[in-house]
């Protein structure tokens, strides 16, 4: 895919790039939407879905050229621009960020290729952002380690584009490797590696229901976090523990939904980190059927076609299901046994006909 984004480089610039890259996209097996709130996740980059892109300076001082070649589109920028709600915003506030100085005396041709489907909650922008930022970081010799890369990008996406995420998805793209998943505390940044045991696999599936983040709820459940850590006293609600559940009784009762979903999806991820390590998917399958019921209905944040897909994965012999992203849509990843990955990925596609298998780890 990194010689087909320097092929379409090529062919719509009429020369070669200077230097190609990539980044993958991410599932996220426990902790839905506690990043923002200062909380622990465990996403797992994807190996071969990402986005890959090749870049060369341009004829024209302080013009970005950006053609993607997965939507046959170009998008011409200067690089003083401010956010327009194009999809080049994401390419042009990470090329901002890293070299504006550099861009404005030399121009910037991209292009670019992705095989992650837009609004399948696979973290295309988080790919998009951290694949521009080594691209720039390379191209001008201006080094970036992986953290301050998933920094960087988080901050485009946070002040440029107006997306308030958390970093967890800039930090698995950037830092994580394709085939472990990454226990990552997105208050500290501390993170370590974990090791998936064998004889298992995740599976993920689109539902068909495509999201678009900055336009459904997402703000809100942020904007509720923020209303519950005013009504608790507290600056995040990775404050809270266990501990604090009958605190909550104290609140309003969907500030209170919403903090529950924070809390146990938090301690979700620390049991299901120390289940890896036992090898007890048995028991991870179950962390992440309940979180799955957490975002139902404390979070309220699956759509219907999700919850249907899960059920209908269990009852086909997967041992955990939960939807997987920033929600309203998207898609579900599913904790299956080798011997039945193909049977339970057929199911599913068999009895939702906008449903489709996109990985298999």
């Amino acid at each position: 895919m990194t010689a087909d984004a320097a092929a379409a480089y090529e062919q719509h610039f009429g020369r070669a790039p200077e230097l190609t890259t990539y980044a993958p996209g991410r599932v996220n097996l426990l902790g839905e939407h506690t990043d923002y709130n200062g909380g622990y996740v465990l996403p797992m980059p994807l190996k071969g879905l990402g986005v890959f892109i090749a870049v060369g300076r341009g004829p024209a001082p302080g013009v970005v050229e950006a053609y993607s070649d997965t939507f046959n589109a170009s998008e011409t920028r200067k690089i003083t621009d401010g956010k327009e709600g194009r999809w080049s915003d994401y390419v042009l506030g990470c090329l901002k960020a890293v070299a504006q100085e550099e861009i404005a005396e030399t121009g910037l041709r991209v292009t670019l290729i992705t095989t992650l489907p837009m609004g399948a909650g696979l973290s295309s922008s988080a790919a998009l952002e951290v694949a521009s930022i080594r691209a720039a970081s390379e191209l001008f010799g201006k080094p970036i380690s992986p953290v301050e890369i998933a920094v960087k990008a988080r901050a485009v996406e946070n002040g440029f584009v107006g997306m308030p995420c958390g970093i967890m998805d800039q930090f698995a793209s950037s830092v994580g490797t394709p085939g472990n998943a990454l226990f990552l505390n997105t208050r500290t940044l501390d993170y370590q590696p974990a090791h998936l045991p064998d004889g298992h696999s995740f599976v993920i599936v689109h539902s068909g229901v495509s999201h678009q983040l900055t336009e459904d709820g997402y703000a809100t459940r942020v904007a509720e976090c923020n209303a519950a850590c005013e009504a608790l006293g507290v600056e995040m609600l990775s404050d809270l523990g266990p501990d604090d559940l009958d605190r909550l009784s104290g609140i309003a009762d969907l500030l209170a939904r919403r903090t529950r979903h924070v809390i146990t999806d938090n301690q979700r991820v620390l049991d299901g980190l120390d289940a890896l390590k036992a090898g007890n998917m048995v028991l991870f399958g179950q962390l992440m059927n309940a979180s799955h019921a957490s975002q139902r209905d404390d979070y309220e944040i699956t759509v219907p076609e999700t919850d249907a897909l899960v059920e209908a994965a269990l009852q086909a012999g997967a041992i955990g299901a939960r939807q997987t992203g920033g929600g309203f849509g998207g898609s579900i990843v599913v904790l299956v046994p080798d011997a039945a990955v193909e049977t339970v990925g057929q199911s599913l596609v068999d009895s939702f006909a906008k449903a489709r298998v996109l990985a298999v780890t």
